[in-house]
């Protein structure tokens, strides 16, 4: 039995989080948000459940698995401790669907205050989408259909989205990350630091100026998705007053 009581702030943040991970390739599907993108991000390949379920599980896991497999995708469930349907879990894991990649959606408040921004050593600039996904492509080391996919979706956000690139002094572009800002809520996403020079404080400040520029388009609240398992990138955001806020995972029949 599960509290009735609702984390409206958790589930306004789910909300903008599905809106700045738009994709093209997407149907609501009986209280599903079906995605089949072919993309890194997981997020933008799975099922997503946003309303409470009417029709028979078996036949709506026959659909998905059928349309999963025409995209030459594994089907994936991203569940979230928000509900709504809090069944499913249960119901996927007795059909053999086993979870992996649980992830911390972790907030902060910026209603009084915001954080003093870490002291710039680097040089930054505001990039179009397909600027910022060949730049964080390149930090990530992606393959050039996945900075393809990256771009698109990019473009596709219906909100305002503030998009950071950091060169060092020799020029070189060595972090990026975007902040989609959804009314008095944003998103940081794509932090992403060149692994060559990590642990010189590029991340926290990257975080500084994304907020920053939040803070200044009306958000009040910021978000972001992190792995449990990614334990620096935690303390970093909890040294940023970030707190948890809510849960979620995947669920899957294949490797992954």
């Amino acid at each position: 039995m599960h509290d009735l009581a609702v984390d409206k702030v958790a589930v306004r943040m789910e909300e903008a989080a599905l809106n700045a991970t738009v994709v093209r390739e997407q149907m609501l599907y009986d209280g599903w948000l079906v995605r089949w993108a072919p993309a890194k991000a997981k997020r933008a390949r799975s099922i997503n459940v946003i309303a409470s379920p009417h029709r028979d599980l078996t036949e709506k896991l026959e659909f998905c698995q059928a349309l999963y497999a025409r995209a030459k995708l594994p089907l994936i469930f991203r569940l979230t401790s928000t509900g709504p349907d809090f069944e499913l879990d249960g119901q996927l894991d007795s059909r053999g669907f086993r979870r992996f990649d649980e992830t911390c959606v972790m907030a902060v408040s910026m209603r009084t205050s915001r954080p003093a921004s870490a002291q710039a050593t680097l040089r930054y600039e505001e990039a179009d989408a397909g600027r910022f996904a060949d730049i964080t492509g390149q930090l990530r080391a992606y393959a050039s259909e996945h900075i393809v996919e990256h771009q698109h979706r990019l473009a596709g956000i219906a909100v305002p989205s503030i998009k950071l690139s950091a060169c060092d002094e020799t020029g070189r572009y060595v972090a990026a990350g975007m902040a989609v800002v959804d009314g008095d809520v944003a998103g940081i996403f794509d932090v992403v630091v060149d692994e060559h020079v990590r642990r010189r404080g590029y991340a926290r400040q990257m975080m500084g100026k994304l907020m920053d520029a939040a803070f200044d388009a009306g958000a009040r609240t910021a978000y972001l998705q992190v792995e449990y398992s990614n334990t620096a990138a935690r303390q970093l955001y909890a040294s940023l007053d970030f707190s948890d806020r809510y849960t979620y995972w995947y669920r899957t029949h294949q490797h992954e």
